[in-house]
């Protein structure tokens, strides 16, 4: 049995359940949020984080270790590139959406407009997401300067770089952000090219029908 622990939501579960869904791994999904108060789940992860991957081989949680663990054992269709150039920009680009754009995007507007007022119930902090606006055109632009229109990152193969970036943006959509397409037209471009793939389109669809109420 493959569980998934985490709501999906997150876009480090998501980065995980568009893996599994692209290579076809039949999986559970338990939608736990962390610091819920699960001791099964804190058991599992140290760090009190999701997601947590678990079959019954491994339980392991952090996204990149888990997508790099189901590559290696469903290797067909690969989500990393087989030249070693392409590989390491691949994993550059997942490193810059897991570090700088989840802390912008994630934890300046998505948590602030979002899971703070609708989930804990607390006002938003207006001073932080003004703070992430006046930051997000720097990171926007460099973006702006790697991708292609209607194209994946690496050039003609979707890769973990193409999961995780357009998955950092979803949830900032969810909040009420969109890539301004004056400023930015190959970032907005590539974004809506990405989404309209079958595995993120069902997956988009799935969260929709799950969380319609919070969004």
């Amino acid at each position: 049995m493959t569980i998934v622990h985490g709501a999906p939501l997150s876009p480090f579960v998501r980065k995980v359940l568009i893996t599994l869904e692209y290579k076809g791994v039949d999986y559970e999904n338990n939608p736990v949020i962390p610091g819920a108060g699960d001791a099964a789940f804190q058991a599992i992860s140290p760090l009190g984080k999701v997601p947590v991957f678990e079959d019954e081989y491994l339980t392991v949680p952090d996204s990149s270790v888990i997508c790099n663990y189901l590559d290696e054992r469903y290797p067909q269709p690969s989500i990393y590139p087989s030249s070693p150039v392409e590989k390491a920009r691949a994993l550059w680009f997942e490193e810059y959406a897991d570090t700088k754009l989840v802390e912008l995007l994630g934890g300046g507007l998505f948590f602030e407009l979002l899971v703070a007022p609708k989930l804990l119930g607390r006002a938003t902090d207006d001073k932080k997401v003004k703070q992430t606006l006046k930051a997000l055109p720097r990171f926007l632009g460099y973006l702006e300067s790697q991708v292609q229109k209607n194209n994946f990152i690496i050039a003609g193969q979707f890769t973990i770089a193409d999961i995780t970036v357009t998955s950092m943006f979803i949830n900032a959509q969810y909040a009420g952000y969109s890539v301004d397409t004056h400023y930015w037209p190959k970032l907005a471009a590539y974004l809506e090219f990405v989404k309209e793939q079958h595995v993120f389109k069902h997956r988009l669809d799935e969260e929709q029908e799950m969380f319609k109420g919070l969004l």
